[in-house]
């Protein structure tokens, strides 16, 4: 019989996802639990201070003492920390694997420890990196990762799935590309970033723009963790999904053309050598039946969002470091010294051989 969910443990919390997330599972009638560093702040939670069934903790992951605690009592865990981005990730290896794929089985264990079954991670399409052909890319394709960051993402998630048993039962969420307004807003996303310029009347320029990408809004990705919650143990145990909708499969000069449609103002540059080798077209078929899962929201609908905020937010600096992780990345590197980050030692016994 699968166990009722009631409480559920977000790490990252306070993220561009996390926080959108952490109001979603409030709005269905979970307790929430916000766990996360706050290295870019926890403004993006102030609107849910005062509801009785949030909480938030500012903890790095990576302190198991500091970590369990918080975690009794929850029936579901989901990760959506760590350094996000390519970007970010290839600034310092030693950061991006501390924060990334040793935090990520830190608290896998201590979830496997605590008899914690459910555990959803965020993983990123990008694991497919390019596809010479106009194949859809299922589950089941291989992958062909051209960044740490997705090299990191695959990493953890065979980590997590040798971990499985009859106790831990992680699930895989591999994310198409995010865009959509959050509380914690990014504009280092190329839906967000290109719209945003837009609207400050820059010019957009983009590096060849024949590359494939899926999209997702963040509202939508939020609503995937969520299926996965209400979905019956088996069906998710172990699995892996992409989630976006194949509507939302388009080249990134198909998106600045629905900008320019959103903004006709807006002025394009193309520059045809491509410094982006990324290239994938994503099937979602998986999830649509699986879970009978459907996105909400197209990229023009994201791009009429972000403009319509964008006027609302006025003066607002895009170009500042909490809204652009490698910037952030690089000033906390900056402040840790030249030695880069050295994670401590997780409790023997927590992390398991996935270690």
């Amino acid at each position: 019989m699968t166990q009722a969910i009631t409480r559920v443990a977000v790490i990252g919390g306070a993220g561009y996802l996390g926080s959108t997330l952490c109001a979603h599972l409030l709005k269905l009638g979970y307790e929430v639990s916000s766990i996360d560093t706050h290295w870019f702040g926890d403004d993006a939670l102030k609107n849910l201070r005062a509801h009785p069934g949030f909480s938030s903790e500012q903890v790095d992951a990576l302190h198991p003492d500091e970590v369990l605690p918080l975690l009794k009592g929850c029936q579901a865990v989901i990760w959506v920390a760590g350094l996000v981005g390519d970007p970010a990730c290839s600034l310092d290896a030693g950061l991006t694997y501390g924060c990334n794929y040793r935090s990520t089985v830190t608290i896998a264990g201590i979830c496997k420890w605590l008899g914690i079954r459910r555990f959803v991670f965020a993983s990123s399409c990008s694991v497919y990196g390019r596809s010479d052909d106009l194949t859809h890319l299922t589950e089941e394709s291989a992958t062909n990762p051209l960044s740490f960051y997705a090299q990191d993402k695959l990493v953890c998630e065979k980590a997590l799935r040798s971990m499985a048993d009859d106790s831990f039962n992680p699930t895989i969420l591999r994310l198409a590309t995010l865009f959509g307004w959050s509380n914690r807003m990014r504009f280092d996303l190329v839906v967000n970033v290109l719209t945003a310029r837009a609207c400050k009347g820059e010019t957009l320029e983009i590096c060849g723009g024949g590359q494939r990408r899926p999209f997702l809004h963040v509202k939508d990705a939020a609503r995937a963790f969520a299926s996965v919650l209400s979905t019956d143990l088996p069906l998710v145990a172990n699995n892996i999904f992409n989630v976006g909708a194949d509507m939302n499969n388009h080249r990134i000069l198909d998106i600045a053309e629905f900008v320019c449609s959103e903004i006709p103002s807006a002025r394009v540059n193309v520059v045809p050598n491509m410094t982006d080798m990324r290239d994938y077209d994503v099937d979602f078929s998986k999830i649509a039946q699986a879970l009978d899962y459907k996105t909400e929201f197209s990229v023009p609908q994201g791009i009429a969002e972000i403009r319509e905020r964008m006027s609302e937010a006025n003066g607002i600096n895009i170009a500042d470091s909490l809204y652009i992780n490698e910037k952030m990345t690089r000033q906390l590197i900056s402040k840790m010294g030249t030695n880069g980050y050295r994670a401590p030692s997780p409790v023997s016994g927590l992390v398991g051989s996935a270690a």
